[in-house]
């Protein structure tokens, strides 16, 4: 019998073949000649590629074997939960869009967040596929269903894309949701793919770092992360990643997408803070990785860079894309946050949030860790 943890090492390692295999080259085939000079002219597009602000060294040849090291030899054998994460059903009931004034969220799974804002519907990231991956037989498999039944929702009016990795921008997903849309807004680049996909070029906007659009009241603002996009080896940073500013008049949220720790926290902050809640990456993190995917120590000095109120955690509890256990990082989030007196917000997946109501995080991961751990029972604490 092949171990569990050793299959799951050699499928990802097939995975990745897979995904060479796979990739298409990206020459913007369908961009728009004002969309190509876009893309050329931007600040952070030189050389053929977007750059982050700082030297990132995440493809240096020496650190991928260093990375590949470290997930053979460390890690976890409870990367993946043995028993379905508890979760939320949400339904569209929930939502009140004639009360213009309410700001209601729930998170979906990964980064996928479901916003009600101005009496409409903002949909972050939507990941709703099996697995992350080029294919749907092989790759990180999610933990858990998806919460609500997605074709229920009639109109939205934004979905909104931080980049274009298999976690965040998925091809099923899009497909499903596409004639229900108003508006994609993503980052440069990214609107070839959506066009591809069967998204109708009218709807697509694509934004550098800095620029705004406004739907009616509720204004986005793509800001700077510190992170890298592609699907395949030959379109390596050949679109731009984002994090995000969603706000109107009453309301006003940070959404991180993925990234490392940079000095634009800082500058997001001055500019666009406070935010009544900052979604903050916190998973899938390592070391070896750290200028491009935060530590949960990172992702707290940020949150508090961005001049947030409420730190809600994403980018964890649906996928295994590191070598930590799938509960490392609401556990260290939550410690860092008692240490550092910040109000924390770690809602069940699927569980409804509104700006009016308290909601109170409890530590629904640790049913699925004390099932882990049968050897060394562990008390549940409904405190924060």
């Amino acid at each position: 019998m092949i171990h569990p943890l050793k299959s799951r090492k050699t499928q990802t390692a097939a995975l990745l073949i897979s995904g060479v295999l796979m990739t298409s080259c990206a020459n913007y085939p369908n961009s728009s000649e004002q969309a190509l000079n876009r893309i050329k002219t931007s600040p952070q597009f030189t050389e053929g590629k977007f750059r982050n602000e700082q030297t990132t060294q995440v493809f240096e040849w020496g650190k991928t074997w260093a990375i590949m090291k470290d997930y053979f030899n460390n890690k976890s054998d409870k990367s993946v939960p043995k028993i379905t994460p508890p979760i939320q059903q949400l339904s569209t009931d929930a939502f009140n869009l004639n009360d213009k004034e309410a700001l209601n969220f729930a998170r979906l799974g990964h980064s996928t967040l479901l916003i009600q804002m101005s009496g409409k519907y903002f949909l972050t990231d939507p990941v709703f596929s099996e697995r992350v991956s080029p294919v749907q037989w092989l790759g990180p498999k999610r933990f858990h269903p998806v919460p609500m039944d997605i074709d229920s929702i009639e109109e939205i009016e934004a979905v909104i894309i931080s980049h274009n990795h298999y976690d965040h921008l998925d091809e099923s997903s899009i497909k499903q949701l596409k004639d229900k849309v108003n508006n994609f807004i993503v980052p440069l680049g990214i609107g070839d793919k959506l066009m591809a996909w069967g998204v109708a070029e009218n709807k697509i906007t694509q934004l550098d770092w800095w620029e705004n659009i406004k739907l009616d009241d509720v204004e986005l603002v793509s800001t700077p992360a510190q992170h890298f996009s592609g699907r395949g080896i030959t379109d390596s940073d050949k679109t731009l990643w984002s994090s995000w500013v969603i706000r109107n008049q009453q309301h006003s949220l940070y959404f991180s997408g993925d990234t490392g720790y940079f000095p634009g926290f800082k500058e997001i902050g001055e500019k666009y803070g406070p935010f009544d809640y900052a979604f903050m990456e916190c998973g899938a993190y390592n070391e070896l990785w750290r200028d491009i995917h935060m530590m949960p120590e990172d992702s707290l000095q940020a949150f508090k860079d961005v001049k947030g109120k409420v730190m809600v955690p994403i980018h964890n509890g649906t996928f295994d894309l590191s070598t930590h256990a799938w509960f490392d990082p609401m556990e260290k989030i939550t410690q860092l946050a008692k240490d550092n007196n910040v109000t924390l917000l770690l809602p069940q997946i699927g569980e409804l949030v509104n700006k009016k109501t308290l909601v109170a995080s409890s530590p629904w991961w640790q049913l699925n860790k004390q099932e882990m751990n049968k050897d060394k029972p562990l008390a549940i604490s409904t405190s924060d």
